[in-house]
């Protein structure tokens, strides 16, 4: 296990699962996960606002058999791509979209730049997940990129508050297959099981 801080855990996965290249547009609540991909070898494509990010990022996932990922910052930037989301999702498009947060302890208070992202984006999404200070980064990136792929492939819009970007955290580099694979395991009754249930 290797301890780093938040933002760094969410680009190890980032590699972890193959991502060679991400689509985003900066801003003060993500910069701490813009910093740990300039230690990356992730290619950073820089749009022109947050919805050509995420539009972008849906593009490289039709063209390819990979996740389009958008990382963009908190507020209005997070807004911005529920065109873009809502689309993919719309049109069964996997889509990784991971936003910066204000701080957890400013969550719910009409803090500036803080927006409800699940309230907006959980009509237009497969799952929305707000990130907390007890959560485990890494098991979440890894089971979203793969849960976004599986059965009707959709978006997941992760919210990464700021706090949790630069907190200390354990790294366990967990195998990928394991996700994966739980997305493959599917179980059927067989007929016996069935007559018994009914």
């Amino acid at each position: 296990m290797k301890e780093m801080n938040g933002a760094e855990v969410l680009v190890k996965c980032l590699e972890d699962l193959g991502v060679k290249h991400i689509f985003g547009y900066t801003g003060a609540a993500i910069l701490p996960v813009f910093h740990a991909l300039g230690h990356s070898d992730i290619e950073i494509i820089v749009n022109s606002n947050e919805q050509s990010a995420a539009f972008s990022a849906a593009g490289y996932s039709r063209s390819s058999n990979r996740v389009g990922v958008a990382i963009v910052t908190s507020g209005p930037a997070i807004t911005n791509t529920l065109t873009s989301v809502a689309d993919a999702y719309e049109d069964s498009i996997p889509l990784l979209v991971f936003a910066g947060q204000v701080p957890e302890y400013k969550i719910g208070t009409d803090s500036f730049q803080h927006i409800n992202v699940k309230g907006i984006f959980k009509d237009a999404t497969k799952k929305v997940i707000q990130l907390s200070n007890g959560d485990d980064i890494e098991t979440i990136v890894k089971d979203a990129y793969y849960f976004a792929k599986s059965g009707k492939p959709g978006p997941v819009v992760i919210d990464f508050p700021l706090d949790k970007q630069k907190k200390k955290h354990e790294y366990r580099g967990m195998d990928v297959t394991k996700f994966e694979e739980s997305y493959h395991d599917d179980r059927h009754l067989t007929e016996e099981q069935c007559r018994a249930f009914f």
